[in-house]
């Protein structure tokens, strides 16, 4: 044995000696943070130590926030943290801190918060601040260049500068961090007087959405261009509502631009985490795992509605590419990294002359046009020679081969080996979804989910993240008891398995323990980082666990929990009326108290047999929940409405309630 250990002893300093540099991540498990484990930087993790440490020297703290496959955390790695003299900067006059934005979501969102509150708007990754030991923030940016140029201070400016402000007006910057913390506060626990909400809410967030949305390339945005997922499914929602057209036009729109453009990898399948440019050619091409999960979920919900083959495609191969790259023993990891060896795309890019030549090799016809059906061109579409493939006509699966072929020689961009429970049950739940097109997915997903509960929830505690061969460490936080519970309650709908059910009531009677403090729903259980209903870059897990608590209480008949969801939603009504298009999930949320969920219900064997059919109906909140009965009935809150033997009764029952017509006090959604 100790022959054994002293080899391992060995092994472990031979490989740190291969380094020139080697700090106190090195003992980290997070991929992102031992990437930088060997960086002349001194980082240290985010923890007492630290702070300890710059009290002892009087020194601010110089915090980084980012994730292992963002592009920009790697340029900046590149450029500043590798840069001994930079690096010398930072040992000398701070005490540097990094962290993992998807480790520690909870200081993620506190910090971007800081950001907005002292520049006006949202920030993004790498994130920068500049604290006081006492953890007070003065300076706040999100990547900074090594140089100065365009009208920017760069690293080399920004480290003296601050640090000299910090010791020379320590009043003054002590003063400005505690104002900044107030804002954040009052950021954070804003409370408005309930506004009550009606049906034209969904309208006015039709109208809001109208603005924001290009006409041209769809999406919502002129310039940068993230899916936003959840405010498509809430177009989709107003569309089955109201009957606006516009709805449902600016839902396709946005989707049809997508799946023809850069930001779905047209060769392998599965989407990137946003485009660079309005026309969504040219994305950075990290994958997330959050990312198709939502999307998946959004695309099988349009095919119900619009039946086109395109959306079906998507997500069939969006599932294949993401099982394949992604899947783990039945859970997935995180994300793959935009860069392959310092270079952005260079997995994904093609050069003309390279891929033409492959495909005469193959002998395809015609492979000049095929390659312009996927816009690879002579002079390139991205970057110099290079060009990212966008669909524009039909292309052959010996073509599509012939290209995968070609990467298969590449290195595959880094993985991000993080098992996060919330990211598995998000794409978990939207695989469940997704059986209409192939009834495994269902089978497959709730194994998935039964593994997850079985990793990840361990003697009564649920737990954040893994990576393999290891055991969980790091405590749950609410997102993933949100995303645990809503894949839960779509895991009964779709199994009758009461044990489903069971379980998400237990997480939610735990999450409400952990996170619930007299009206105010926490990121952490220590109840310091207030969550918000912002979608930011997934739906917000606030808003996810309304709906969580929807389910639970229509499926468990518990009205003390649905008037307690009806509460939460309504402590949010203020912002929801203010902006709904700002708060998708939660302005969903709200329509579903307004407009009203559907229940049906039969014996299991009946359900089972027409899970398809439901998925079709022309309204978008129908439940479904087992009960003795040999035949169909349909319920609200309040009542039963529709009983028959026949599923299309009850279909057509659902969806004749559905009469909508502009009114002065509102939608009028008939009797219920």
């Amino acid at each position: 044995m100790r022959v054994i250990i002293f080899l391992f002893v060995s092994l472990f300093v031979w490989a740190e000696a291969q380094y020139k540099y080697t700090n106190e991540l090195i003992y980290e498990e997070s991929p992102y943070l031992k990437q930088h484990a060997h960086n002349p930087v001194h980082w240290l993790s985010w923890g007492k130590k630290a702070f300890e440490l710059a009290k002892k020297l009087d020194r601010p703290i110089f915090l980084s926030i980012g994730y292992s496959t963002c592009h920009w955390c790697h340029v900046m790695e590149r450029e500043s943290f590798e840069n001994e003299e930079i690096a010398e900067l930072i040992n000398r006059y701070y005490v540097p801190v990094k962290v993992d934005k998807e480790e520690r979501p909870d200081l993620d969102k506190f910090y971007q918060t800081v950001f907005r509150v002292m520049h006006h708007r949202s920030g993004g990754w790498p994130l920068t601040i500049i604290m006081t030991p006492e953890k007070k923030p003065y300076f706040s940016a999100t990547y900074i260049p090594a140089e100065d140029g365009y009208g920017v201070e760069g690293m080399r400016t920004v480290l003296p500068k601050y640090a000299i402000l910090y010791h020379r007006q320590k009043r003054r910057v002590q003063k400005r961090g505690e104002a900044v913390l107030k804002l954040v506060d009052t950021v954070m626990h804003a409370k408005f007087n309930p506004v009550q909400l009606d049906k034209s809410l969904a309208l006015k967030a039709l109208n809001e959405i109208q603005k924001d949305f290009d006409p041209v390339y769809g999406g919502f945005s002129k310039r940068v261009k993230f899916p936003q997922s959840s405010t498509i499914e809430l177009l989709l929602d107003i569309y089955q509502l109201t009957k606006k057209d516009i709805a449902l036009d600016m839902a396709v729109k946005s989707l049809d631009n997508m799946a023809y453009g850069g930001i779905f990898d047209q060769i392998d399948g599965a989407f990137f985490r946003y485009s660079t440019r309005r026309d969504w050619s040219a994305p950075h091409f990290e994958k997330m795992l959050y990312t198709n999960a939502e999307l998946i979920r959004v695309y099988t919900r349009a095919y119900t509605i619009t039946k086109k083959p395109l959306y079906k495609e998507v997500v069939l191969r969006s599932i294949k590419e993401i099982d394949r790259r992604f899947g783990h023993y039945g859970l997935y990891f995180s994300a793959s990294d935009a860069d392959t060896k310092g270079e952005e795309g260079g997995y994904f890019l093609f050069r003309y002359e390279d891929a033409l030549k492959a495909l005469k090799k193959a002998g395809v016809k015609n492979p000049q046009k095929e390659l312009e059906n996927l816009s690879i061109e002579p002079d390139g579409n991205f970057d110099g020679e290079y060009s990212n493939p966008i669909k524009k006509g039909k292309v052959s699966a010996t073509t599509l081969k012939v290209l995968q072929d070609i990467r298969k020689k590449r290195e595959y961009p880094f993985i991000d080996q993080k098992i996060i429970t919330a990211w598995n049950a998000m794409y978990i739940e939207a695989k469940m979804q997704s059986f209409i097109f192939d009834a495994t997915y269902k089978t497959e997903a709730i194994k998935s989910l039964e593994k997850l509960i079985k990793t990840m929830f361990i003697d009564g505690r649920l737990y954040h993240q893994k990576l393999p061969n290891s055991e969980p460490k790091r405590p749950a936080m609410l997102e993933d008891y949100a995303y645990l519970i809503k894949a839960l309650t779509t895991a009964y709908m779709l199994t009758c398995n009461e044990n489903y059910v069971q379980m998400a009531k237990k997480l939610f009677e735990k999450a409400k323990l952990h996170f619930y403090k007299e009206g105010v729903w926490y990121m952490d259980a220590k109840k310091r980082v207030a969550a918000t209903i912002d979608d930011s870059y997934y739906s917000s897990p606030l808003s996810v666990l309304y709906h969580a608590m929807l389910d639970l209480a229509l499926l468990t008949y518990d009205l003390k929990l649905y008037h307690f969801a009806k509460t939460s939603i309504n402590r949010s009504s203020a912002f929801i009326h203010e902006s709904p298009a700002s708060f998708p999930t939660a302005t969903l949320a709200a329509l579903r108290m307004e407009f009203g969920d559907v229940v049906i219900k039969s014996n299991k064997n009946v359900l089972q047999k027409v899970l398809g059919k439901i998925a079709f109906i022309s309204y978008p909140f129908v439940l479904d929940k087992e009960e003795n009965l040999q035949g169909f009935e349909a319920c609200t809150v309040q009542t039963c409405f529709v009983k028959s033997d026949r599923f299309e009764d009850i279909a057509k029952a659902i969806e004749q309630r559905v009469r909508t017509k502009e009114q002065p006090g509102g939608w009028d959604f008939g009797k219920r």
